[in-house]
């Protein structure tokens, strides 16, 4: 019987308290014991989850120094997630960090050396991958349902992200960033190609109230002249419904992330078929900003509490989240210069 994973929750704000602390208080063999937030009143919420016992603090640095956490979850805001990835591996502790992994390409670098060189877990929070609907997609693809894959895309039609600091740029990242590391990655794991070159257009059209573009158009080129496609829009705030879809020679896939709905059309035989790829209902405990329920979190904090237990690595680990924020700035590069930017230069 392997003794409780004692877990510390760097940013239990309202994001590491709904999603994280929500399901972590469920899993077995797991001591959530402590707790940071700058806010007194997500400390007291924090603890009306999780119990009396929390201990807490105002300052995440508080919780590193608790020897008994073997772990921790950092959903602090994004700029602060290279500071506190550090201070966790010197520390001493496994991390599951949210994504992304940082700012910038040579931050992801920093923290993935330190990850090594404390002979740590490093997870990123990636969970679309967890999901069982994209499990079923990439396992259909992978044994041939449409034949040689060639392209994918991702629309995303939705209202605003919460205000604050993700509305602002210089804390966030920008908006492909924050918002669309998420499909980025899944693409860059269902493609299995190295991505090469990105060309996008976008804007802050609508949403005058904050410096962060609120709709986008994304082309990702790929190794094997694959490509993908996302089109972005954060001021449609009726539907909410995330559509990834492949296609390749031989059929097409098409998903809808809320109806956990797939098709598949075969084109030899004109075949269509629907399926439900369904998760279980007691997973879907987390809303996020436009009422989307998320079904990858707890699936991905079994995952982490498994690799701290053996040693595993990560599905989604350093090097590929690394390589979702470059994707991810050569986007919003690509924008501001009005022009194509190729990958590599990311990590110049």
């Amino acid at each position: 019987m392997n003794e409780p994973l004692n877990i510390g929750v760097l940013g239990a704000g309202w994001f590491g308290r709904e999603a994280h602390l929500a399901n972590l208080k469920c899993l077995g063999g797991v001591n959530v014991i402590a707790a940071s937030s700058r806010s007194e009143t997500s400390l007291t919420k924090a603890k009306a989850v999780v119990g009396e016992d929390l201990r807490t603090s105002t300052d995440w640095r508080r919780i590193l120094e608790i020897e008994a956490i073997d772990a921790v979850v950092i959903a602090l805001p994004n700029h602060q997630h290279h500071a506190a990835c550090l201070a966790a591996f010197e520390a001493g502790k496994h991390v599951l960090c949210e994504k992304p992994l940082g700012l910038t390409v040579q931050e992801c670098g920093e923290i993935i050396d330190a990850s090594e060189t404390a002979d740590r877990v490093l997870q990123v929070g990636h969970e679309m991958r967890f999901q069982r609907l994209y499990h079923h997609l990439k396992r259909m693809i992978d044994q041939g349902d449409i034949g040689d894959l060639h392209l994918m895309w991702c629309r995303e039609f939705r209202g605003p992200m919460r205000p604050g600091w993700r509305s602002d740029e210089a804390l966030s990242g920008g908006t492909i960033l924050e918002k669309n590391s998420h499909h980025f990655d899944l693409f860059h794991w269902i493609l299995d190609k190295r991505p090469i070159r990105v060309a996008a257009t976008g804007g802050r059209n609508v949403l005058l109230d904050r410096n962060t573009l609120d709709n986008a158009q994304v082309l990702i080129e790929f190794e094997g002249e694959r490509r993908a496609n996302l089109e972005l829009c954060l001021f449609a705030p009726y539907g909410g419904e995330t559509e990834i879809g492949a296609v390749g020679n031989g059929g097409r896939i098409d998903t809808w992330n809320q109806a956990q709905k797939l098709v598949h059309h075969r084109f030899d035989l004109h075949e269509r078929t629907e399926i439900q790829v369904a998760d279980p209902a007691d997973e879907t405990v987390f809303k996020d900003a436009s009422g989307g329920i998320d079904r990858g979190i707890r699936p991905e904090l079994e995952h982490f509490i498994e690799c701290c237990r053996t040693g595993k690595r990560p599905l989604t680990d350093g090097p590929s989240a690394r390589m979702s924020v470059a994707m991810c700035l050569a986007a919003q590069e690509s924008i501001k210069r009005r022009e194509g930017v190729m990958i590599e230069e990311m990590f110049s």
